[in-house]
């Protein structure tokens, strides 16, 4: 379990996982460290074995030394617990389960603006994928099988294409802070309820879309601690499979994934010199996210250690010596202003 898994086995024994679940480690736990060992793959890193990164075995010494200490520091942190459960408050206010607290660090990295290049891409996929959902939905009444992606595109409707380019236009203007009610959403475009409802359901399902539950805590002498649930927080997404069958699916540039893989590190290398208790409140909870930070850890560990090995050959270079005859060229400089002795 301690040997390091080669890089072209992508897939996980079953019988590995079984032998985790057995010990106790949770179904989450598992996906999240093979999501993990994507993620190395993905970044040409070592892939690390699943059992030390689910924490059901130590690191060795003989291990360690190919784990770098920023590395280390992230695997060690899980993300923070959800405060919240679910149920009814003590106001008998109902909150929704996985329900963010409005204004907490959560909120904030959920997050993602739109610039005006990726308003015009989102626009333009959307027209094309409600012409592709109508070619489909042809097609299937014609007799014709479909496979699961087609079948999800189905359900992609005139209401989700009205909807879906209102919200993007609010992620465009509010810089990513779109927090729209049913009651807004249906003022903007005149659906009831129950189709807003369905539609917003229906571009989750797709991908297309993607929200985070929030209440509003407060506090007061007359009422006491109170918790509301408010308006979602939504954010715009594009699966890769939507992006191949509509044809516009196109790989970022080079410079821009270089940008965003030194963004990466920097944040992996902030996050593993915090403290312990801040950098689990810091951690992110989404496994894809806290995967790709440990392959930034990885990357920048390796860069640090190559770093240190040629500051060492510099340390043995002696300094330049000042000629004294520099010296009194730069006093018998009339340009520059000296000190008679």
């Amino acid at each position: 379990m301690m040997l390091a898994q080669k890089n072209g086995d992508t897939r996980t024994p079953q019988s590995v996982i079984d032998e985790l679940l057995a010990r106790g480690i949770s179904q989450g736990d598992i996906d999240l460290g093979i999501l993990t060992q994507d993620a190395q793959r993905r970044a040409g890193a070592p892939v690390y074995p699943l059992a030390v990164l689910v924490g059901a075995e130590p690191v060795t010494r003989d291990y360690r030394a190919q784990v770098g200490h920023a590395t280390r520091q992230i695997m060690r942190t899980k993300p923070p617990a959800r405060k919240s459960a679910g149920g009814l408050h003590i106001t008998g206010t109902p909150v929704w389960a996985g329900s963010v607290q409005t204004g907490e660090t959560e909120e904030t990295e959920f997050v993602r603006p739109l610039s005006t290049l990726q308003r015009t891409r989102f626009r333009k996929a959307c027209h094309l994928i409600l012409d592709k959902a109508r070619e489909v939905a042809r097609n299937s009444r014609a007799g014709e099988a479909q496979d699961a992606e087609q079948s999800k595109l189905m359900r992609f409707t005139t209401s989700c294409h009205q909807i879906y380019l209102r919200l993007l236009d609010e992620l465009f203007y509010r810089k990513g802070w779109c927090v729209p009610s049913y009651e807004t959403v249906m003022r903007w475009t005149g659906l009831s309820r129950g189709t807003v409802h369905n539609a917003i359901k229906a571009l989750r399902a797709i991908g297309l879309l993607d929200w985070k539950r929030r209440y509003v805590y407060s506090q007061s002498k007359e009422h006491g601690a109170r918790s509301e649930q408010t308006s979602n927080l939504y954010r715009a997404e594009m699966p890769k499979w939507l992006a191949k069958l509509i044809g516009i699916d196109a790989p970022l540039p080079d410079d821009a994934v270089s940008h965003r893989e030194a963004a990466l590190e920097d944040h992996a290398l902030m996050l593993a010199s915090a403290g312990k208790v801040e950098r689990r409140r810091l951690m992110p909870s989404e496994p894809e996210t806290r995967a790709a930070l440990i392959a930034a850890a990885t990357r920048a560990d390796q860069r640090l250690a190559v770093e240190a090995g040629s500051r060492e050959f510099n340390g043995w270079i002696e300094p330049h010596m000042i000629s004294i005859f520099d010296k009194m060229e730069k006093r018998s400089c009339p340009s520059r202003a000296t000190r008679q002795p």
